[in-house]
């Protein structure tokens, strides 16, 4: 089977939406449906009968019969000598594609999908802006203003986690505050079991400081405390990180009844225990039930960042240990520190969410990825979105070994995408991209359609491509 063959058996007739068809009609409506959504676009060439006829096991005069129906409804048109090709249906205006191969085009208002914290800041609570310099004047400490470890404390134990504003250590962002602890409890080139998939910042630093990692895969209910324990006796990692409250860019919480089990499987090892809590504050208005895996046991050191809750340009992350940690204030020097007006603002920001706050921006940014979800759906219905219980955005299979390489093709088309094997450190997930339904609806709106011909452009490459 040579590589266009390929292409159209995997892309095109994947899918197994019109298995209960005979074989004849199950071919026309897989083209079909592949040119609404833009898969196949007008003027391409279809496999040649025979060729198609043996990669789907099928005979040649069931790929005939197919094409001489979509010859009869105007979808391809047969040129004697040429072969089979696409064109526009009666009344469908051919849609106009942008060229992204085109040296000359220049995307000047690129979009970034790729990273969970929203752009804007017309959704934050109405604070004071202003900020006095003489205010500082005693001087900054390492860990970080007392104004905001003091309201960082305050927020975390309003999510059931008991915190001292002593426990806080204030860093310019959550994987800054990742490599400060694993820094300070030398943890270089140890072992690591993970919670995958991560955010590609904290992969970047386990894959940095760890030797070896073993990825667990959340399943229905999130993460699976067996697995949790299995994987600890089999490595003797050294070191643990999780993130119960979504599981990384897969969007799964993990149900709270796994939660004492798991915490029981790190009690009962002498790993180092690190929890991501950024995303609990917007999922704690949703599950009443969700709470800290570090408010089970005091092995767990918990970290996070405020860029996910309020926007990006916050640039404030934090680290909370079980008790003050001498160390933790050595290794702090190591790691840049937020500006100083940065930290006056986000405690202006905490002190000034109220929980209504945080239950209307986790409802906007569910309907945000509704309406994103929606989007694609239509327009490229060869893309597998899957299903999530919490977070804001979408973790997407596409129809390909690698989705790389239309990341590429979408960042220079205008749109940037996490792409899956970014977030693990076994190689998997390659066919996955992740997309943030942070942004507003119009951006949103304009990614899709950026999508939609980067997808284009993509598929039509492949298919040239033997």
């Amino acid at each position: 089977m040579d590589q266009d063959t390929a292409w159209w058996t995997t892309v095109v007739f994947a899918a197994d939406d019109h298995t209960d068809l005979p074989r004849y009609q199950w071919i026309v409506a897989a083209i079909e449906q592949a040119i609404d959504a833009r898969t196949v676009t007008y003027g391409q060439r279809l496999p040649a009968e025979r060729t198609l006829a043996a990669a789907l096991c099928v005979s040649r005069g069931t790929v005939v019969r197919a094409f001489e129906e979509l010859t009869e409804r105007g979808v391809v048109e047969r040129i004697h000598g040429s072969g089979t090709f696409v064109r526009p249906r009666p009344g469908t205006p051919r849609p106009i594609i942008r060229h992204i191969d085109s040296s000359t085009e220049d995307i000047g208002d690129v979009i970034d999908l790729s990273e969970p914290a929203p752009v804007g800041a017309s959704h934050l609570p109405v604070i004071d802006w202003g900020f006095d310099p003489t205010l500082c004047n005693a001087g900054v400490p390492a860990r970080g203003l007392p104004i905001l470890r003091h309201a960082l404390a305050a927020h975390l134990t309003r999510l059931g986690l008991p915190t001292e504003e002593d426990q806080i250590l204030v860093t310019t962002g959550m994987a800054e505050a990742l490599d400060l602890v694993l820094r300070a409890t030398s943890a270089a080139k140890r072992p690591a079991v993970v919670g995958a998939p991560l955010w590609p910042a904290l992969r970047s630093v386990v894959a940095e400081h760890t030797a070896t990692t073993l990825c667990l895969y959340p399943d229905a209910g999130g993460i699976d405390p067996a697995a949790v324990r299995r994987a600890l006796r089999r490595t003797r990692a050294a070191i643990v990180l999780v993130d119960v409250v979504e599981s990384g860019p897969s969007g799964r919480g993990t149900a709270s009844s796994r939660l004492p089990r798991i915490a029981a499987a790190i009690e009962d090892h002498t790993a180092l225990a690190i929890e991501d809590l950024s995303f609990l504050p917007l999922a704690a208005t949703r599950d009443p039930q969700a709470r800290p895996l570090a408010a089970l046991s005091a092995r767990i050191t918990a970290i996070g960042d405020l860029d996910r809750v309020f926007w990006s340009g916050c640039g404030i992350g934090w680290v909370r240990t079980p008790a003050p940690d001498a160390s933790l204030s050595t290794a702090s020097p190591r790691i840049p520190a937020p500006a100083v007006s940065a930290q006056v603002h986000a405690a202006r920001l905490l002190d000034a969410a109220s929980p209504q706050w945080f239950a209307d921006r986790y409802a906007h940014l569910a309907q945000q990825t509704a309406h994103l979800r929606a989007a694609l759906a239509e327009l490229v219905p060869s893309w597998t979105v899957e299903p999530a219980t919490t977070g804001d955005g979408l973790w997407i299979r596409l129809p390909v070994v690698d989705a790389s390489t239309f990341a590429h093709v979408a960042a220079r088309g205008g749109v940037r995408v996490a792409v899956g094997r970014d977030c693990v450190t076994d190689g998997g997930l390659r066919e996955y991209i992740r997309l943030s339904a942070a942004a507003d609806t119009t951006v949103l709106d304009t990614a899709v359609d950026r999508l939609v011909e980067a997808w284009a452009t993509y598929t039509r490459r492949l298919a040239a491509s033997v």
